[in-house]
């Protein structure tokens, strides 16, 4: 049985898969899938080409698949994807894709979307992201599992955060965060290893030791970026965590934060 209250407004060609209810006021749009049991809440806007995954929790007053911030954008019929078990809380913003990348803005599955949070066009969020209250990303920004955006942050475009990272609140971002790093500031520097996240996920210490002589050899030694990957391969080469630090690192376009 799907709910809508009798004040909501949903447009021929909207798909609402069993279970799913609609609060008061609120508008979907005719080319939008909200997947089973999701909930919306009041005076929400579901709009353009999006689609909500299963069991979701869409607060009050937010906005998803609005077009994106692009003055190149003109009305191409790009996507908002949302994973299945996501929330997002009042006043949330989520763009749907420019034509500039891959077409789709994505976010999911298991993620935490607090109120106030904007995540711009093309922006890719792997599974169990958290973005605290008022955190911002711009275009294109890639977020890897695990990670959290402290409140108020804000995250330039192409940027990307690696996974199980950490960024504190009122951060500004312009250079890539390597995973499992904690980062702060205007602009945000590295202070140290994620270690208080890494042992609630459940790394073992071996692992966590690995990424601590990592990030000594990256953030600390004085060395360059190019000298520290390559006594990080010589020398930690057996780690995993070590290699996908690694791994991220030589994929930087940006540069890292220092």
């Amino acid at each position: 049985m799907v709910a809508i209250h009798p004040t909501a407004l949903v447009e021929p060609g909207a798909e609402l898969a069993e279970g799913v209810s609609i609060g008061a006021y609120t508008i979907v749009g005719p080319d939008v899938r909200v997947g089973r049991d999701t909930s919306v809440g009041s005076h929400t806007i579901l709009e353009g080409w999006t689609e909500i995954g299963a069991d979701c929790r869409i607060g009050p007053h937010a906005i998803i698949g609005a077009p994106p911030q692009d003055v190149k954008y003109r009305g191409e019929p790009t996507q908002v994807v949302i994973g299945d078990r996501t929330l997002v809380r009042e006043f949330a913003t989520i763009h749907r894709a420019s034509t500039g990348g891959s077409g789709v803005t994505s976010v999911g599955p298991d993620c935490f979307i607090m109120a106030y949070a904007h995540v711009a066009h093309d922006c890719q969020l792997a599974e169990r992201v958290i973005m605290a209250n008022q955190a911002s990303l711009a275009g294109h920004v890639e977020i890897g599992r695990h990670a959290v955006i402290g409140g108020m942050s804000g995250v330039h475009q192409f940027v990307r955060i690696g996974e199980y990272a950490f960024l504190g609140a009122c951060s500004g971002v312009l250079q890539d965060i390597p995973p499992y790093v904690k980062a702060q500031g205007n602009r945000a520097k590295p202070f140290g290893l994620n270690v208080v996240g890494l042992r609630r996920h459940g790394f073992s210490v071996e692992a966590i030791h690995a990424l601590k002589q990592a990030y000594r050899i990256l953030f600390i030694s004085g060395l360059n970026t190019s000298q520290a990957l390559a006594q990080l391969e010589q020398e930690l080469s057996g780690s995993p965590e070590v290699q996908r630090f690694v791994d991220f690192v030589k994929r930087s376009q940006r540069g890292i934060s220092k």
